[in-house]
């Protein structure tokens, strides 16, 4: 029996038993459909099977079109390595994962989908991008919310997984569990090499966000991935709509990118785990 968005978003929520109230950061518990505290603060489950805990609707260049793209990009298997070198990583025992910055939610079903018996939750501060996040089969607690104010218990998850966002690195300390690991991915010099090349920038320059992450964390293990993808034309459009290398482009200016269509796109990307330093 297939189940409904809300119905997995309440078993994905019953099974982490992580929330916390965004206003006095008390447990919150289910209330009928909702969410609630001990001070009566509600959050109310969306039709589309999601939490919403921001005040206010975030002001993103992260929409719809983005994300749209970016499905069809991670359907064509370009980061299929990423997500074994992730996966790679992390211990197979019982995990408890955040995926913080989810966007579509493409790494954590992939996680969830190889480990039916680990649970876990993903946050966006873009709606689209949660509201594209129920669509994926597993059953995870999808919640629109800032990275730099969680909605979840001190201590809740075993993993933080942070892909090419930046990192709250206070944040990610008070919801990790003792021994709870950190995995973040970072561009590599060659990560879409091409696409940059096509706009007359540089190739990416290492060193800032890893010197950064080692100062704050301790690297436990750590893989690069590197592969070169040929593409067709209508994947190399996707690329240009889904990366936030273009967000300073109108619609016009990326369709005439797009219209100019390289034949190959470089991944690249570091996989670090990381112990967080007290």
């Amino acid at each position: 029996m297939l189940m409904s968005k809300r119905d997995k978003l309440h078993l994905a929520a019953e099974r982490l038993n992580a929330l916390a109230c965004p206003v006095c950061g008390q447990p919150m518990n289910r209330a009928g459909e909702d969410y609630a505290c001990a001070a009566e603060h509600r959050v109310n489950t969306h039709r589309k099977g999601c939490l919403n805990v921001l005040s206010t609707k975030a002001e993103t260049f992260y929409d719809a079109e983005l994300f749209a793209a970016r499905r069809r990009v991670f359907a064509s298997g370009c980061y299929d390595a990423v997500a074994e070198a992730i996966d790679g990583l992390l211990p197979g025992e019982s995990q408890r994962v955040l995926d913080a910055g989810c966007g579509d939610g493409w790494y954590l079903n992939t996680l969830l989908a190889r480990h039916p018996g680990w649970t876990g939750a993903g946050v966006d501060i873009s709606r689209d991008a949660i509201f594209q996040a129920t669509d994926q089969p597993c059953a995870a607690l999808w919640c629109v919310a800032d990275l730099r104010r969680l909605p979840f218990r001190d201590g809740a998850f075993t993993v933080v997984l942070d892909v090419l966002t930046p990192a709250g690195y206070e944040e990610f300390r008070r919801v990790l569990a003792p021994g709870g690991m950190l995995v973040k991915v970072y561009p590599g010099s060659g990560y879409l090499k091409e696409l940059r090349a096509a706009r007359g920038m540089p190739p990416y320059e290492e060193g800032q966000v890893e010197s950064y992450l080692r100062s704050r964390t301790e690297v436990v293990d750590e893989r690069r991935v590197i592969e070169r993808r040929t593409v067709s034309p209508e994947l190399w459009r996707d690329f240009v709509w889904m990366t936030p290398l273009n967000q300073d482009l109108s619609p016009e200016e990326k369709e005439a990118l797009a219209a100019r269509p390289g034949r190959e796109v470089t991944i690249d990307l570091h996989a670090a785990v990381c112990r967080l330093h007290l």
